[in-house]
């Protein structure tokens, strides 16, 4: 798909969505094509020639009870139906980026951040481990790795033209007599 037709399908199909962040997501799952499917039963992937050859792989591996991502924004099968979309309907880029924008619109609601509306997007949660480094992968796909605090400025011993003293550790007891080392009337047990 070429980079100017995606980036008005975005604008277009997901208006809702900044075109920067959708276009990361797209990137993230689908690097961008439209008949993409993953199996996230077995872990493998596909990338089908045609829409029918997309819908016949996908109908088959939903009938046998597997969880499939499809098309641009890896719609999950199990979401299709909530979403009033079949295999077909998903595998257009539009509605695919449609429900996508609702889906994303649903966990910006409940998260009210960026990062638990990407969470909520990938795993139905939005706080959660892998949520979290899913959302890390999208900002690194939009170019972000960690974003800055807003009007932030650097610390001012980071700005220092010195450089730090080494530290060197004081240590205020002998080993006999530790914190940590057993007294002596503990090192029999008692029955």
């Amino acid at each position: 798909m070429a980079p100017t037709s995606l980036i008005l399908m975005l604008e277009q199909c997901a208006p809702a969505i900044a075109p920067v962040t959708m276009a990361a997501i797209v990137q993230q799952e689908s690097a961008g094509n439209p008949l993409a499917l993953h199996d996230n039963t077995t872990g493998r992937g596909y990338r089908p020639a045609s829409v029918a050859g997309a819908a016949r792989i996908a109908r088959e591996l939903i009938a046998q009870g597997h969880s499939v991502d499809v098309g641009l924004a890896q719609l999950n099968s199990r979401n299709l139906s909530t979403l009033g979309l079949d295999v077909e309907r998903a595998l257009d880029p539009c509605e695919n980026l449609r429900a996508a924008q609702t889906m994303l619109l649903d966990g910006w609601g409940r998260a009210g951040t960026l990062m638990g509306m990407l969470s909520a997007y990938n795993t139905g949660q939005v706080a959660s481990t892998r949520g979290a480094d899913y959302g890390a992968g999208v900002f690194a796909q939009a170019g972000v790795i960690v974003p800055s605090i807003p009007d932030g400025r650097m610390a001012r011993w980071a700005l220092a033209s010195t450089s730090l003293p080494p530290v060197q550790p004081t240590i205020t007891w002998a080993p006999q007599t530790s914190p940590l080392a057993p007294k002596s009337g503990d090192l029999h047990p008692r029955w």
